[in-house]
């Protein structure tokens, strides 16, 4: 019998794409190049003890694949794919990797770039790999100008062993042209917790498992076939939340908490709150809500507006009216915005520490160019709920909102007036005159989709216009997957909170003019953001989540600098809803169920599981994987949640489900 020939690697052939496959083994913190020979199912591998063997069952268009190992030594193996012969790459892990995530725009140690810049930064690193719960989907992707490429595996695999009795998987990207998983993830070069904080790496290892998953090549349009992926692993993957109560009993008792636990009447403000637990569980005060847009304010006055219609009976502190009108007092003549905070207007007895100027919020601490300037974010979502209020209650009641109109319009003729040839609006705006200081990030997105109700409020095709033009500047962003720059807690990362607002944007426009050019891009929004909202369901890492009826299924990670899921991506389920209807494809549909249900199974977990709280407190922080775990219990063990109560995350989910139970009343009507 002649002897087997082995090689380090061989090459596959699927839809048109050469893939370079090639088996590793971390051996003595080593990785070692496994000898390959091939097998009538795929390829065998034995090295020192260490039998590995990965089956391949070729359909007509993926593979999937199995493999296992057993070995002497409790070791990980890396399954390694090289693309061949292509060109203009763009790396892509879902909601960690997207391209080198913007690092020439990035300050240094802020969050993993896949870059060989910047040698000596912690940050930056020609390979990372991460556990593959981290990402959205547990898949990784190559995109070229032919299409998309990827492999995926299953998040988790038994391991009698270990402790929890699996193991944890991983995805990496390397460069040039490296893309893969492994069975047993290692952190690799370090384990990201956010933003700047990174840890030691961490690994799962093992002395037998296996896993499973499909690679993946779609040929056709470029960057955006990696859809097509994901589409593929979250029919295998998805596992939709479960709930209980009722979406008016969940929208009741959000309501009700503001009234009864946000507000502070002493500064006669609603307030973000935070306890100790299991020590004081008390929930106390520690930042008012005087922001106008992102993070409180207009994001709290128009869901009010909507539970008020719903609820007649509803009293609560400062109604959707007061709020307005708190944040319409405050435009600044001389720049012809809204000032970002209404703190010195309208706080009472505020603490010293809360003593800010009009303009200043709290997000000046983070990025100083924000100091004593205006936001888009802030600004364009001010004029975006002003309008978008005062049409649903035009609508309802016949209700005419002429100041709201009005001073939503006047913040859109400064954004015109300064709106660039390209569309784009700027990112920050002087507060001593009308003027663009920073056009790079994708907040003034926001304006778009304001500005749709500014053209059907006021007939005034210019609007219209400036609306066209932005959103053709910032589809490309989203088409290339790479949004970035709109919170400014984040400064210029990759994220998926901008996208949000071309969503709403283009589904307006759809809707009102029926121009199929906004549907694709209303689907190219859509899809972006599903490389962000979870499709399968994690295993947390510690309490209070881990082992609990918590399910990541339908939850958003925030961007690739908090890596934690976060609530603000519901309030486009509506326009999720309206795409499924449009295309007659169910995908829609189905991604929007998971978020409300994701929503509804979270909101269940106070106050029994979390140990704080009431039924209608929410926190903006879920950790589905081991990132951004930095709360701690008063033992100081970690916690994958954080002792808060969040005004924006508990009215950001206000207003996805008083949407939702509008829209099935037939009483939403936003166009």
């Amino acid at each position: 019998m002649p002897r087997p020939r082995y090689h380090l690697d061989m090459t596959i052939e699927l839809n048109g794409f050469a893939l370079e496959l090639s088996l590793l083994a971390i051996q003595h913190g080593t990785w070692i190049a496994l000898p390959l020979s091939k097998s009538d199912q795929g390829f065998i591998a034995d090295y020192k003890g260490l039998r590995a063997q990965l089956s391949l069952d070729k359909k007509t268009d993926r593979i999937d694949y199995k493999l296992n190992f057993t070995s002497p030594n409790r070791t990980r193996l890396r399954l390694r794919f090289r693309i061949l012969n292509q060109s203009n790459l763009f790396h892509l892990i879902p909601a960690n990797i997207h391209g080198d995530n913007n690092a020439a725009h990035v300050r240094p140690g802020e969050f993993p770039c896949l870059t060989n810049a910047r040698p000596s930064d912690k940050s930056c690193a020609p390979l990372w790999e991460f556990r593959a719960d981290r990402a959205s989907h547990p898949v990784s992707m190559l995109c070229c100008d032919s299409g998309a490429v990827g492999v995926s595996i299953d998040p988790y695999s038994a391991c009698d062993e270990a402790d929890e009795k699996f193991i944890r998987n991983g995805v990496f990207s390397g460069l040039p042209d490296v893309f893969g998983v492994s069975l047993g993830y290692g952190n690799d070069p370090l384990t990201f917790l956010e933003k700047t904080n990174f840890t030691a790496a961490t690994t799962d290892l093992c002395r037998s498992a296996s896993a499973s998953g499909t690679i993946h090549a779609f040929p056709g349009n470029g960057r955006r076939e990696a859809h097509r992926i994901i589409r593929d692993v979250y029919s295998k993957l998805r596992e939709a939340p479960v709930f209980h109560k009722t979406h008016d009993q969940a929208l009741r008792a959000l309501a009700d908490s503001f009234a009864t636990v946000n507000y502070s009447r002493e500064i006669e403000q609603y307030t973000n709150r935070e306890c100790e637990v299991p020590a004081d569980t008390t929930l106390k005060p520690w930042r008012a809500i005087v922001e106008i847009g992102w993070t409180g304010g207009s994001e709290l006055a128009y869901p009010f507006a909507l539970a008020e219609h719903l609820f007649p009976d509803l009293k609560l502190p400062k109604n959707s009216n007061r709020l307005f009108e708190e944040i319409c007092s405050g435009f600044n003549e001389a720049s012809g915005f809204i000032n970002d905070t209404a703190i010195n207007r309208f706080t009472k007895n505020r603490p010293e520490k809360w003593n800010a100027s009009d303009i200043n919020g709290w997000w000046s601490g983070f990025i100083p160019t924000t100091r004593d300037n205006h936001c888009a974010y802030t600004n364009a979502h001010v004029a975006w709920y002003l309008l978008r209020t005062a049409w649903v209650e035009k609508k309802w009641a016949k209700v005419d909102r002429q100041d709201w109109i009005r001073m939503a319009l006047r913040i859109l003729d400064t954004a015109v007036e300064l709106q660039r040839d390209d569309g784009a609006f700027g990112y920050l705006f002087s507060a001593r005159d009308k003027k663009v200081i920073d056009w790079e990030g994708f907040a003034g997105c926001w304006f778009a989709a304001a500005l749709v109700y500014a053209w059907k409020f006021s007939g005034e095709k210019r609007y219209l216009e400036s609306a066209s033009r932005a959103l053709e500047y910032y589809h490309p962003f989203v088409r290339d997957l790479s949004c970035w720059g709109t919170p400014m807690d984040t400064y210029k990362s990759v994220d998926s909170e901008g996208n949000l607002a071309f969503i709403r944007a283009a589904r307006l426009m759809h809707e009102f003019t029926g121009n199929e050019r906004y549907l694709a891009m209303l689907q190219d929004g859509a899809e972006y953001e599903y490389l962000w909202r979870y499709g399968f369901r994690t295993r947390p890492d510690c309490p209070p989540l881990k082992n609990s009826a918590w399910n990541s299924c339908g939850g958003s990670i925030t961007s690739v600098s908090n890596p934690h899921i976060h609530p603000m991506s519901v309030v486009v389920n509506d326009d999720l809803e309206y795409l499924a209807k449009a295309t007659q494809d169910e995908y829609h549909q189905s991604r929007a169920d998971d978020g409300t249900a994701w929503l509804m199974n979270t909101m269940e977990l106070y106050p029994e599981v979390t140990g704080y709280g009431q039924y209608g407190v929410l926190s903006e922080r879920t950790c589905p994987s081991d990132g951004l775990t930095v709360e701690r219990y008063s033992d100081g063990s970690p916690a994958s949640t954080w002792w808060s109560y969040n005004a924006w995350a508990a009215g950001s989910a206000m207003e996805a489900l008083a949407e939702r139970i509008l829209r099935r009343k037939n009483e939403l009507v936003v166009a």
